[in-house]
C-alpha cells in the first residue's frame, strides 16, 4: 500500500465522516475531531494488515499512531485542570510507551514500565506537595515548561 493511498484513505474517511457528523448532529452531540477519527481508523486498519502480514511499513504507521498520541495529549492538556498540567511529561511519555508497543514489543519493556512508574510516584509527589514553597516554584517551572519559548 503506497503513501498516496494512503493519503487518499484518509481523505476519503475524512469527508465520509464529516457527513456523517453532520448528518447526525441532532442525534449525536458529541464534539469529535474528523481528522483525528479518520487518523486513527486509518492506522487501526493499518495496524490490522500489520499483523496479518499485508502491510509492513511501520514508519508511516508509527507517524499515523503518533500524529493520534499528540492528539490524546493534546486534548488532556484541553480538558484537565491546570494543576494537572503537571502530568504532561509522564502522561506523554505513557502513550509513547502504548503506542510502540502496539506495533513492536520492545526488549527493554520491563524497564520502560518501571520507569513510567516511578515517573508517575515522583510527579505525583510533586502534584502532592505542590503547595510546599519550594516545590510550588519547582511544580510551577514544570507546569509552564511549554508556555514561555
Amino acid at each position: 500500500m503506497s503513501l498516496t493511498n494512503i493519503l487518499l484513505g484518509i481523505t476519503v474517511l475524512f469527508f465520509l465522516i464529516l457527513i456523517i457528523k453532520n448528518t447526525l448532529a441532532k442525534r449525536f452531540n458529541k464534539k469529535i475531531c474528523v481528522i483525528c477519527v479518520s487518523v486513527f481508523l486509518t492506522w487501526l486498519f493499518l495496524l490490522i494488515l500489520y499483523y496479518m502480514n499485508f502491510y509492513e511499513n511501520t514508519i508511516i504507521l508509527s507517524i499515523l499512531i503518533g500524529q493520534s498520541t499528540l492528539g490524546i495529549f493534546y486534548l488532556f492538556e484541553k480538558i484537565s485542570r491546570k494543576e494537572f498540567t503537571v502530568f504532561r511529561l509522564p502522561f506523554l511519555l505513557t502513550l509513547i510507551l502504548i503506542a510502540t508497543s502496539l506495533i513492536k514489543i520492545q526488549e527493554d519493556l520491563f524497564y520502560s514500565i518501571i520507569f513510567i512508574m516511578i515517573l508517575w510516584a515522583t510527579f505525583t509527589l510533586f502534584y502532592v506537595y505542590r503547595k510546599n514553597k519550594k516545590i510550588n516554584k519547582f511544580v510551577n517551572k514544570i507546569i509552564e515548561c511549554c508556555r514561555n519559548w
